[in-house]
Parts: C-alpha cells; sequence; structure tokens
C-alpha cells in the first residue's frame, strides 16, 4: 500500500481578504502529502483486473465501431458532452444543446453558451495534442490546460495557468478550512509531487485505464489550483486514453457517469487516499464508468446511422457529391448551420448550398431557425433529441436537461 504523510500546520488566512470574522482566524490544520507516483507498482485484486480490461476492449470498441459505421464526426458531440459534464459537475451554468450549437453559427453573445464552446475546444484542444504529440508530459502542459479553461470560467481568469501558492481545501466553507472535508498538500509540496506526476504519465508499461485513473486521484490530491482542479483532472483522464493508443478522437464522456455518480465517485477517491483497498476500489469505478460510457457510445452512433437513413430515404439528393449530398454527411457535427458555414463545409457556391438547405428543409430533414434579424440557420430534425438523450441516460438526468424539439 502507498504511504502519505499528514503535515501539521497554521493556516493563516490572507490579510487582504474578505468575509466573515472566521475568515480572518488562524485556523490549524492536517495537509495530506501523497506518496510519489513515479515508480508505483500496484498489486491490483483479479476482479479489479477484468474491470480495467473490459473499460479498455470497451473504449477501443467504441472507436473501432465509430470508424466502422462512418460516424467519426459524432466525436465533436461527444467531446461537447464530456466538457459541459465535467463543468456542471463544478457548478457552471450550461445551456441547452440547442443553444451552444446556435451561438457556435451566429457568434451571438450568450455568456453561458459562449463558455460552454471554450470548454468544448480546451478538451479538444487537450485530447488532440495526447493523440497527436510526441511532446514530453511536462508541468507546463498541466499550466496551458488550466489556462485554457480559464477561458470558459471568468472566476479562473486571475490564476490561469498559475500553479497556487497558498494553502486551499476542499469542504463546505469557502472561507476558512476549519471542518474541511480534505485538505491538500502544502503548497511548498506542489512542484515536486506534479514533477513526479507527470513522470508517471510518461511511463509507457501500464494499462491506460490504470494510469488514467491513477493520474486523475494523484492530481486531484496535490490540487495543484487554486480553483479549476475537477476540469483540468477529469481531462487527464480522456487524454491518458487517447497518448496510451486506446482512443483516438472517439473518446467515450466518462464525466457524463462520473456526474451521476458523484457520491461514489467522491467516497472512491477519498478511500484512494486513505484506505488499503483505496486503488482497487477507485480503478473499478472509473473502469466501470469508462465501460459504461463507451456502450452508451456505440448505441448513439448506431442510433445516428439510423436517423442518417431516415434523412436520406426522405431527402432528394440527387447526384453523390451534390450540396445536398454533402451537407447530409456533415449535419452530425454541424447540427445548426447557416449558408456560409454550409460553403466552406461543402465548397459548393453560395447559390447551391442555398437550394440545398431550402430543399432539405422542405424534405422534412432541416427547420429552419432563426439567429438574428438577418441570419438565417438550419438545425438538423431529430438529432438534438438524441443527444440530450444520450447525455440525460448516462447522467442519471443531472445532465443535459434543455429543450430538445
Amino acid at each position: 500500500m502507498k504511504t502519505y504523510a499528514l503535515v501539521e500546520a497554521l493556516w493563516t488566512p490572507d490579510p487582504d481578504a474578505h468575509g466573515p470574522r472566521r475568515a480572518r482566524r488562524p485556523v490549524p490544520i492536517r495537509a495530506y502529502v501523497p506518496a510519489p507516483l513515479a515508480d508505483l507498482d500496484l498489486r491490483l485484486r483479479a476482479e479489479t483486473t477484468a474491470a480495467v480490461a473490459d473499460a479498455e476492449r470497451e473504449v477501443a470498441a467504441a472507436q473501432g465501431h465509430a470508424d466502422v459505421v462512418g460516424v467519426r464526426s459524432l466525436s465533436a458531440q461527444l467531446l461537447r458532452s464530456e466538457a459541459i459534464a465535467s463543468s456542471q459537475m463544478e457548478g457552471v451554468a450550461v445551456p441547452s444543446n440547442r443553444t451552444i450549437a446556435k451561438v457556435a453559427v451566429s457568434g451571438r453573445h450568450h455568456e453561458n453558451a459562449a463558455a460552454a464552446l471554450e470548454a468544448v475546444d480546451a478538451v479538444s484542444d487537450a485530447y488532440a495534442w495526447a493523440s497527436g504529440t510526441q511532446e514530453p508530459f511536462t508541468p507546463d502542459v498541466l499550466l496551458r490546460l488550466h489556462a485554457a479553461i480559464a477561458r470558459s470560467d471568468r472566476r479562473l481568469a486571475a490564476h490561469a495557468g498559475v500553479f497556487r501558492d497558498r494553502q486551499n481545501w476542499i469542504g463546505p466553507d469557502p472561507h476558512t478550512p476549519h471542518g474541511a472535508d480534505f485538505v491538500p498538500p502544502p503548497p511548498g509540496h506542489v512542484a515536486g509531487l506534479i514533477g513526479d506526476l507527470v513522470a508517471y504519465l510518461e511511463r509507457g508499461d501500464l494499462p491506460p485505464v490504470v494510469q488514467a485513473a491513477v493520474a486523475h486521484a494523484q492530481f486531484e490530491t496535490i490540487h495543484p489550483f487554486p480553483d479549476g482542479n475537477g476540469r483540468v483532472g477529469r481531462m487527464l483522464i480522456g487524454m491518458t486514453l487517447a497518448r496510451g493508443g486506446l482512443a483516438g478522437d472517439v473518446v467515450p464522456p466518462v464525466s457524463l457517469v462520473l456526474s451521476r455518480e458523484r457520491g461514489r465517485y467522491v467516497e472512491a477517491l477519498t478511500r484512494w487516499r486513505f484506505a488499503d483497498d483505496g486503488p482497487d476500489t477507485w480503478i473499478t469505478l472509473l473502469a466501470r464508468a469508462l465501460e459504461e460510457a463507451a456502450l452508451a457510445t456505440k448505441r448513439l452512433a448506431d442510433r445516428v446511422v439510423a436517423l442518417q437513413e431516415e434523412w436520406r430515404e426522405t431527402a432528394t439528393v440527387g447526384r453523390r457529391g451534390s450540396a445536398a449530398d454533402l451537407l447530409l454527411g456533415a449535419l452530425v457535427s454541424a447540427p445548426v448551420i447557416d449558408a456560409r458555414t454550409a460553403e466552406r463545409i461543402t465548397g459548393r457556391s453560395r447559390a447551391a448550398v442555398e437550394r440545398a438547405l431550402n430543399g432539405l428543409a422542405g424534405d422534412g430533414v432541416l427547420r429552419q431557425v432563426t439567429l438574428g434579424r438577418r441570419n438565417r440557420a438550419w438545425e438538423s430534425v431529430g438529432l438534438f433529441a438524441l443527444l440530450d438523450d444520450f447525455e440525460r441516460d448516462l447522467s442519471g438526468g443531472t445532465v443535459g436537461i434543455g429543450e430538445t424539439r
């Protein structure tokens, strides 16, 4: 079993801090300092090893299934689901799928939707880096991840891409660590622990699911940033799967499942830190969450294929390679589309795409929507309902609650 230390210290408040009187009182604390990871060799139970194998098989199968059925464009929606679920777990307000898609096309100001799009970009860039670069995992990579997340949450702007230099804590009172549920390592330990964590992430001798689980638990334990740790830590899960070659552009949105299992998720991380069976408990929970997300991803892919077939049966497409034909293939990744976007996607003229958009609307594949007085757009009929159902089913209703018509 890993060893850890509890460091006794006196928390002293920031002299410039504002708040209630208790926020200005020094408090004795016991901060948790985890054991190093770089050379960790876990001995897992047979059932944990089996859960890991099941998860890795299904994550790889989800990628392969998307490739076979031809819906790799679904990856954009999976990234959105992951980013939004992870943000919502931190209390960040999230609008509906439809609203986010409309803002992505129109560029109109909608603070929550714009923040959601920034969060999606952060996760997308992180996964692309993990799967497509030979650059080593370094502390600077973590700083870049945090800076990217901070662009989606102005509360983090003052500390974007900077490791903390003060003590933080996890608990019900934001003003004082008195009564905190968990006190992470003192700030003087952060640099060394982060260096050890990235060394662990560079190892190539570990099952990706085990490596992802251990790295996430250690990152959450270190809690190296003043805020935003949960979102960066959950990004590490998908990044590790991609970097390990288990997933490519189709990464099952595990945060949807973790949002439903939030109590068990927190409990398992606590057991990781303190209990002899902690590694087995936490790794098994994450493995099963990944397996469930991967199976749901395959089901969603099949439903999207069926919807695409309905569109093609309904639509008058014309010849292969026509604007309408190309648009039908693009609607999954661009569920709300305007003429300018359609021109860019298809490479066809404005007149051709407008004829195609109007024709698909007449066939019932698209529905016209308004994005301001002069900006017409069209949304794909049926796709938002599939995506919202997918998110609600996996999250148990904690994510994906929004308009679906």
